[in-house]
């Protein structure tokens, strides 16, 4: 990460232009807020100078304070609407760009006003500070915005009032900048960090996450989560009315392939199974593996014989790997059950009895617990 100019890591920026674009808005409608309240109190308290407050000394002020007021009250009843709307992001965006620029501008009006009155320039100080955390990822504009600010400021500083009284001010001006500019550098630098830190933590996280759900050879998921997710579905599947089939998945004899081909093999071929029936699911169906040789499929919102057929579809697409390992015969065996509200441990018995019927049926077939016919 750059010293001078803070950005983050290339892995990250992409991200944190989202992050950025996400948090200005709060922001700026926080300092909005701060502003209208500021303002609005100045404003009232100048009021109370009755006709006063539109004399030709004082009008400059009235001007400042309700055109602070209106601006403020504008940020905070229309950027959500703007941000709301597609079509208007990129003027809401653009708001959130001029913002700091209404902020310097207020600083620089002031002081002008207060020096003239021999007050000194600590709106500048002040504002300026606080424009220092206005913005996320804008580190250049806020830093620009600051440098520009003064410059105007010593400016009319200089054609306003005497020597004696603007090479102090200029000073004390120069002074807030580079603190600005610090401050700028310092705070972006800690957002950077902190984001890069926390994305970082939830990306581990996730992975983490996902790992814990997963069976470490095939990617399935694993039984503890496939067990979750089978007792969440049918609780969905019985208040929506909604059929749920459960395919239970053995590969035929497969210890005699471990024993004849070696356990290395053996996991290839659990691999190449796991794949094979991946082919034929849905991104909002399951699979899982459950034991050494035995898979799990849930098939959300399908009827007996969808599920039949996609267990036959996945039984034939197993067939084929016979193709690529020819020394060896490779083939599945499926037991389908329907759900009919029983528990999830009653459902996986029932399809675990379908898988024995077709066992016994001679491998390579698909039977389910509620049906007497063979699709193969």
């Amino acid at each position: 990460m750059s010293l001078i100019f803070p950005k983050p890591h290339p892995a990250f920026e992409v991200e944190y232009e989202v992050y950025c674009n996400n948090n200005n808005l709060k922001y700026v409608m926080y300092f909005s807020f701060l502003a209208c309240i500021v303002f609005g109190i100045h404003l009232i308290h100048h009021f109370r100078l009755g006709m006063g407050a539109f004399s030709t000394e004082m009008m400059p002020y009235t001007l400042l304070y309700s055109f602070a007021v209106l601006y403020s009250s504008l940020n905070i009843f229309l950027l959500n609407k703007l941000k709301d709307a597609p079509a208007l992001i990129a003027i809401a965006n653009f708001i959130e760009l001029v913002f700091p620029f209404f902020m310097a501008s207020l600083a620089v009006m002031l002081s002008v006003l207060s020096a003239e009155f021999g007050l000194g320039v600590t709106p500048f100080a002040i504002i300026m500070m606080t424009m220092c955390f206005t913005l996320h990822g804008q580190f250049v504009l806020l830093s620009s915005v600051v440098a520009i600010a003064f410059w105007v400021l010593s400016v009319i500083l200089v054609i306003n009032v005497p020597p004696e009284v603007y090479s102090p001010l200029i000073a004390i001006s120069l002074t807030t900048t580079i603190a600005c500019l610090v401050i700028c550098n310092f705070t972006e630098q800690a957002r950077i960090r902190q984001f890069e830190t926390f994305t970082e933590l939830t990306n581990n996280n996730k992975k983490l996450k996902m790992l814990s759900q997963q069976d470490h050879l095939t990617g399935l998921l694993n039984r503890r989560t496939i067990d979750n997710f089978l007792e969440r579905e049918l609780s969905r599947s019985e208040r929506f009315n909604h059929s749920l089939s459960l395919l239970i998945i053995d590969i035929d004899d497969f210890k005699l392939i471990n024993d004849s081909f070696g356990h290395v093999f053996g996991d290839r071929v659990l691999v190449e199974v796991a794949d094979a029936i991946k082919k034929h699911v849905r991104d909002i169906d399951y699979v899982g593996r459950i034991g050494g040789d035995e898979f799990i499929v849930i098939l959300v919102e399908t009827a007996q014989a969808n599920a039949m057929q996609v267990a036959d579809r996945m039984r034939g697409e197993v067939f084929k790997l016979n193709k690529m390992y020819e020394s060896t015969a490779i083939s599945i065996s499926v037991g389908h059950g329907l759900s009919e509200g029983e528990s999830h441990i009653a459902l996986i018995e029932k399809a675990d009895k379908a898988l024995y019927q077709a066992k016994k049926a001679g491998k390579n077939k698909v039977r389910s617990i509620s049906s007497s016919l063979p699709l193969a």
